[in-house]
This record gives C-alpha cells, sequence and structure tokens, in this order.
C-alpha cells in the first residue's frame, strides 16, 4: 500500500505512471517495475498478486514469468528477480529505471498528518519520510487554532483563575495534543508495519514515543494527587501500544534485544498484564537462545491468562526446544555428532539467528569434519557479535582443521585474549600451536631425507589434536604426508594402511590415490595398481594425473609379464651382438622342436616350438640397437614393435616432403 492521491498535490498526468493499480495509489518508493512493458508496482502489492497464483502483469496482462520470456535476445539475466518461488521479469524501479525513480520522489505531495493535525508541510515524495520524522510537528500547536479552553473567557467563567488550576489546565491541553500527534504517527507506522516497512515503522514508532516520554513519569504522579484520570489512562494505553508495535517490528527486524528492551520496559513501568507483550517477549527470547528468559515469560503471562491459546502454543513448542538443548549438548559431550547435529538443526528451524543453537551446529559439523558448513555457521554468529569467544574459538578449529594452520592459530589466540579463563580455548590452542610445530618439524626432516623421524612427527600430531575428523582435511593431509614418509621407507604395507584410513573418509582425495598406486608399484602388484586405476578413471575421466598413472601401471605390468630374452638366451644385459648370436645358435640346438624326444605330448611339443620362437624373437629385438634399447628401457615387444613402425614412418613421411623441389 502506498501513498493516497489524496496527499498528492502534483498533477495527474505527471503522476499517472507511479499508480499502483493493484492498491489505487501511488507507489512505495521500493517499489518493482516490470521488464517487459514498464509498469510499476507496490512491492508488497505485488507479492500479494503473484501468492494469488497469477502470473500476469495486473495493468497489460503480460505474462511475467521468466520462463516464458527467457527466449527473447532483449532480457538477460538481471532483468527478472525471484519473489517467493517464481522468477519473474521485475526489478526496483531505482535500479532499472533512475531516472523514473527521480520523478517519483520529486512528485509533490502534502503531509498525510494535516487533516489531525493541521500539518501545512508540502514537498517531494522522498522527503516525506524525513518530514514525518522531523521536529516540525512539535510546533503545531502553536499554529493550531486555539481550543475552547484557550479562547477568550465565556460569561460563565471566573474573571481570575487559580495559578495552578491554570497551569494544570495548560499542561492537560498540551498532553492532549501530544497525544494526538503521537496517535496520528502510530497511525502512519501502522500503515508501514502493514506494508512490510520495517525500518519506517520503528522510525515513526520511536518518534511517537520521544513525543510522549516526557510525560511518561508526571502521568502516574498526577493520577495520584486526584486530577482526571482520562489523559494518564489514555497516555498509558498509547505508550504501550507504542511500545509493543515497536517490539513486533524490531521483532520482523531481527534486532531481538531491542524487542526484548520493549517489552520489558512495558511490562515493568506500564502494563504488567499484557498478554501479547508477554507473548512477544517470549518469541524474541527464543530467537537469542534464551530457553530460559523465555519459558519466565510464560510462565508470568499464563499467570495472567491461563487458558490463552497462543500462550500454550508457546510453551509447547518451548518444552520441545528445551528437550533438544538437553539432548543436542550430551550427545556433543559423548562425541556423538550426527545425533547432536540433528538436534541443533531442529533448534536453527526455530530459532535461526540464535547463537547458542548455531554454535553447537557448528561444533556437531566440527566432529563430522564437515569444517565448510562450521564457517558459515560461525560466520552468522560473529556477523552478529563481532567479539564472541565462543564464536572465534570454533572459527578457528575450523579453519585449523582445514589445513590453514596460520590463520586457525590467530582465530585460536584472539578466542583465547577474549575468555583468557575458558580451559577449553586453552587446550586447543595449545594443540593447535604443537600441531603446527610438528607438521613444520616433518617437513624438514622429509627434505632432509630423514624419513622415519617425520612418521614420528606426523604421528604425533594425530595423537595431540583430538578430535581429528576422518573427513577433514588435516586429518587427509597428515596421514598422507605420512603415507609419503612409509613410501620413501620401502613400508609399503603401512602406507597402504594410511591411504585406505584416508579414501576411507574421503574418497576421490587424489594425491592420497597416486602414493597408494605407487606402494603397489613397490610390492611388484601392478595389477592391483592397474584395477583401481581403472575403476577410478571411470568415474573421474578427465583426471589428467589418473592418465598419467594409468600409462606408467600399463607399462610396468607390460614390463612385468614380458619374456626375459636375456635370461632365455643365458647372457647378461651388458652382452655384446657376438655374444647374442653364439648364444643364440646354442640355445636353438637345444630348443629345436627336432630335438624333443620321440613320443613327446601335443603339449610339450606345443611349449617347445613357442620357446623356439621366443628364441627368434629375441634374437631379432636384442641384435637391432634402437629395439634393445627400447627393451632394456621397460617395454615389451608389442611396444617395440609399434615404436618402430611410427618411426619408420615418421622417416618415410621426412624423405618424402621436398619443399625445394622443381618440376
Amino acid at each position: 500500500m502506498g501513498l493516497e492521491e489524496d496527499h498528492v498535490i502534483s498533477d495527474q498526468r505527471y503522476h499517472g505512471h507511479f499508480e499502483c493499480v493493484i492498491c489505487q495509489s501511488i507507489v512505495d518508493l521500493d517499489c518493482l517495475v516490470t521488464t517487459t512493458c514498464s509498469h510499476a508496482f507496490c512491492r508488497q502489492c505485488l507479492k500479494f498478486w503473484l501468492e494469488t497464483d497469477k502470473t500476469t502483469c495486473p495493468t497489460c496482462s503480460r505474462d511475467l514469468l521468466y520462463s516464458s520470456n527467457a527466449t527473447s535476445s532483449s532480457h538477460d539475466s538481471k532483468s527478472y528477480m525471484m519473489i517467493g518461488c517464481k522468477s519473474v521479469m521485475v526489478q526496483p524501479l531505482s535500479k532499472d529505471q533512475p531516472l523514473a525513480y527521480r520523478l517519483l520522489k520529486s512528485i509533490n505531495v502534502k503531509c498525510p498528518l494535516r487533516k489531525t493535525l493541521g500539518c501545512t508541510w508540502s514537498g517531494d515524495y522522498g522527503d516525506l519520510q524525513n518530514h514525518l520524522l522531523s521536529a516540525d510537528h512539535d510546533a503545531l500547536e502553536q499554529q493550531s487554532p486555539s481550543s475552547p479552553a484557550q479562547q477568550t473567557p465565556d460569561s460563565e467563567s471566573p474573571v481570575q483563575m487559580d495559578a495552578e488550576e491554570n497551569k494544570a489546565q495548560e499542561q492537560k491541553r498540551q498532553l492532549e495534543k501530544k497525544i494526538s500527534l503521537a496517535s496520528s504517527l502510530k497511525e502512519e507506522a501502522n500503515g508501514q508495519f502493514g506494508t512490510q516497512h520495517y525500518r519506517e515503522a520503528t522510525s515513526l514508532y520511536s518518534k511517537a514515543i520521544s513525543v510522549l516520554s516526557p510525560f511518561e513519569s508526571e502521568s502516574k504522579e498526577d493520577t495520584g494527587k486526584g486530577s482526571p484520570k482520562t489523559t494518564s489512562t489514555d497516555l498509558i494505553a498509547l505508550l504501550t501500544t507504542l511500545y509493543s508495535n515497536r517490539a513486533a517490528a524490531y521483532l520482523q527486524l531481527q534486532e531481538y534485544h531491542k524487542s526484548l528492551e520493549d517489552c520489558d520496559h512495558i511490562l515493568k513501568k506500564l502494563d504488567s498484564t499484557n498478554v501479547k507483550v508477554f507473548v512477544r517477549a517470549c518469541r524474541a527470547a527464543i530467537q537469542l537462545g534464551q530457553l530460559d528468559l523465555a519459558q519466565k515469560y510464560v510462565q508470568q503471562g499464563l499467570s495472567q491468562k491461563t487458558q490463552n491459546p497462543v500462550l500454550q502454543k508457546e510453551q509447547r513448542r518451548l518444552a520441545q526446544m528445551t528437550q533438544w538443548t538437553a539432548m543436542g549438548t550430551k550427545q556433543l559431550s559423548s562425541q556423538q555428532y550426527a545425533t547432536a547435529k540433528s538436534c541443533y538443526s531442529n533448534l536453527i528451524k526455530e530459532a535461526p539467528a540464535a547463537i547458542p543453537f548455531l554454535l553447537g551446529a557448528a561444533q556437531a559439523d566440527l566432529g563430522l569434519g564437515l569444517t565448510d558448513s562450521a564457517l558459515r555457521l560461525t560466520k552468522r554468529v560473529l556477523t552478529q557479535h563481532a567479539q564472541n569467544p565462543q564464536g572465534c574459538w570454533v572459527r578457528g578449529q575450523a579453519v585449523f582443521l582445514m589445513g590453514d594452520l596460520k590463520v586457525g592459530l590467530k582465530l585460536l589466540q584472539e578466542a583465547l585474549r577474549l575468555d583468557p579463563d575458558s580451559a577449553e580455548i586453552k587446550n586447543s590452542f595449545k594443540a593447535a600451536k604443537k600441531v603446527e610445530q610438528s607438521i613444520e618439524g616433518a617437513k624438514k626432516k622429509m627434505f632432509s631425507r630423514n624419513f622415519q623421524e617425520a612418521v614420528d612427527l606426523l604421528t604425533s600430531c594425530v595423537d595431540i589434536y583430538k578430535p581429528l575428523p576422518p573427513k577433514s582435511p588435516l586429518y587427509a593431509n597428515l596421514l598422507t604426508q605420512r603415507a609419503q614418509a612409509y613410501l620413501r621407507l620401502k613400508e609399503y604395507k603401512n602406507c597402504l594402511k594410511d591411504c585406505s584410513l584416508v579414501l576411507y573418509a574421503q574418497e576421490y582425495n587424489i594425491p592420497t590415490w597416486l602414493i597408494r598406486f605407487q606402494a603397489h608399484h613397490g610390492l611388484e602388484d601392478h595389477e592391483t595398481a592397474m584395477e583401481e586405476i581403472k575403476d577410478l578413471l571411470r568415474r573421474l575421466p578427465q583426471e589428467e594425473q589418473l592418465q598419467k598413472a594409468y600409462v606408467k601401471a600399463d607399462f610396468l605390468l607390460r614390463k612385468q609379464k614380458r619374456v626375459d630374452f636375456y635370461e632365455l638366451l643365458g647372457v647378461s644385459s651388458l652382452a655384446s651382438e657376438m655374444e647374442i648370436k653364439k648364444a643364440y645358435k646354442r640355445k636353438a640346438l637345444e630348443l629345436h622342436p627336432d630335438k624333443l624326444p620321440p613320443g613327446s605330448s601335443e603339449e610339450v611339443q606345443k611349449k617347445g616350438q613357442q620357446q623356439f620362437q621366443l628364441l627368434g624373437e629375441g634374437l631379432e629385438i636384442l641384435c637391432d640397437d634402437f629395439m634393445r634399447k627400447l627393451y632394456d628401457e621397460g617395454y615389451d615387444p608389442e611396444a617395440i614393435r609399434e615404436r618402430v613402425e611410427a618411426a619408420k614412418q615418421a622417416a618415410h613421411q621426412h624423405r618424402g616432403y621436398n619443399p625445394h623441389h622443381h618440376y
């Protein structure tokens, strides 16, 4: 709901384009404009319109859904926004059409309080809110016509009135005018609250309260002296409403401390029996995570109205939340982090900004190794309270577990500075400091090839930092480094054990997989390495390091399965070509099929024939310098032939190309 046209001075031709057809008023300053047809609407009006399952422009019936307009080349990703669960072609007028927004702000309007207070202000629409919050209205009593009591005394009035009575009457008139002004401001604030402009509403409620606050302390004293109670009662009732409504607005703005302050002010100084205030105080305390305080408000409210359904509902809600809190705390202490996470997740659904619940969920995430989630939760805590020691502590642990040791230590040190008496924070900082020193020491030992000492240092890190969640990057880093040290020590089984621990929690940790493959190769178990690489490549086909590991494993597996021609010929790998040929002649006489004993079985004959053929293949490879070089490098006969053929083709292509040949 925007500004009613009764308050507009500008001509219809000037402001007609800014009329919201839904509420028939001038649009609010935070209005939205359709990017398809340039029609402006109040933000709240358009939201209500879309909530009724309507997806067309209220003015021209053009489809506003982004899905229906996405094919148009003139619409980009900046021309739509989410309202509820729908992507619609609208944008804030101030962002999409800045010039039109300036025209909207310059519409000439009158003060909405002119009917009740006689305010004569007129000015730009953009200055209206500042005017309502200004002190101009305080001077209206001097500009407004005199009340009957201020006019020339009639014949029935005494010629001279008692000075004190005169003063009392004057104070009464002043109070009535202030009440009238505050009531008008309250109505304006209620309008802003109804359109979800809560910040503007709190400003207007605060202005109204400031108008009446000088009379608040005097009202009870005046009533006790026997003066008329009507005005004092009206004052207290109006102040109660203003504080209560402002508390409701603060609730919507998530400023729960301020909401609680307003509720406490009402209950202590204005009205100690207002059930609505008890409800709002309870809800504010819940959002702050102060369940004991919320329970106190509920009990006080029920002592006034025992059967109030709203308070009874809040009581049941509190009972459930108290149960979740107790269970979450218990599960955290017993390191049952998954159950604790479930409890705190339920609490956060009820109170999304409550710091105790956010910290509990973050600690559960730490125990599970979900460091990213813990960082997001602690960010929400520190955004509300930057000096929260528990928030710094949990965030420091999360950053440390992510492997950023320096930043993690700084956060833990800051938490210790904020709460130097906390044993938990002190122990965490000491443990983190030792781990950081041990990791640096292990790196130096690895560099100087003192691998066993590096293993000892890394093992001490795992023992020092408790708990060390298996899913945390720090856990993977420590065990991967230790596996690397075991690999260099040729303790392949210990290396495989550490790799298995990491991969059980972090299946796609590529550096750990690469160390695991090397350990298999160290055990001459090339076939197992090949199977694991193939399986991983099916899931991560684009991983370049795995492709290189596959090439290496394939090479080593072929090398392992190839025939040892030197052994077959009975010569050393340093034998000359002449020695190899002599050995071939000698072996050929031994392995020739004609040399087989008479009556040999078919299987023996087949085996002898294969041995003789391999002998010839060995002679061919070992008597060719290029082929022998490839064989000594580890290539099997098939790979050697492939490379020889590739070399022949390359040589042929080189000879066939002659750029200087003339025909």
